[in-house]
């Protein structure tokens, strides 16, 4: 039995032996990812978080109340203005379900196209739909021809979905496992004909905690999520 994985965690014990197959650097040479420019304009501090353990995905509870702070989506729509100028197509990870929907509305009251996905909705520029397969092409159809600038989750769109064309990933969440952080970033990093490099707003901390998206890391069979 072969099995497949970008994010090679938490496998001991299901797993007899571990071929790396290639790093970020040979996947960049050959034309398969483009490097990410990460820019962070936050670090939220977690220490009023009783019970965080490093390398732990924190609770969505938890995570609303290190990521939304007094002024959070000012900063996040100045610093998306800033490094994405020309407002290319953007995935946003939100803190929680609640966070994604907010976060989509405050980008359409400022009149950017914005829309949120979770498991059961969508809400597209004002508009509610149900969270089916017809609406989740239509909604990626959107994201890809340029009509929707902002497409905003908490983990719906994480793994299992090839969205190459995203130039600029936002990073409103503390993603506290690797795991969730390079799963999440591999979204943006996949090559593209009209990208040459993507962009990563990370107002989580998560470049401090995780290191760089780029970066090439030494997988051995049995590395864990929380080392």
């Amino acid at each position: 039995v072969v099995a497949f994985t970008a994010t090679p965690l938490d496998l001991e014990g299901e797993w007899d032996r571990l071929i790396v197959a290639g790093t970020n650097s040979d996947l960049r040479r050959c034309g398969a990812h483009v490097p990410a420019v990460c820019y962070c304009p936050d670090v939220p501090d977690l220490k009023h978080i009783k019970k965080y353990k490093v390398g732990e995905d924190l609770t969505d509870k938890e995570n609303a109340k290190a990521i939304m702070r007094p002024g959070v989506f000012g900063r996040v729509l100045d610093n998306w203005r800033r490094l994405n100028p020309d407002g290319k197509p953007t995935i946003l990870f939100a803190p929680d379900v609640a966070g994604s929907l907010f976060f989509a509305e405050q980008f359409y009251a400022k009149g950017i196209s914005a829309a949120h996905i979770d498991a059961k909705t969508i809400w597209l520029n004002g508009e509610q739909l149900p969270s089916d397969d017809d609406n989740r092409a239509m909604l990626l159809e959107k994201s890809q021809s340029g009509e929707l600038a902002v497409l905003c989750n908490r983990f719906v769109l994480r793994e299992g979905i090839d969205l190459p064309h995203i130039a600029c990933c936002i990073m409103a969440t503390v993603f506290g496992s690797l795991q969730s952080y390079l799963q999440s970033g591999g979204r943006v990093i996949r090559s593209h004909q009209s990208l040459s490099e993507v962009t990563v707003i990370d107002h989580g901390g998560n470049y401090t905690r995780h290191g760089s998206l780029n970066a090439d890391r030494d997988w051995e069979l049995g590395q864990s999520s929380y080392k």
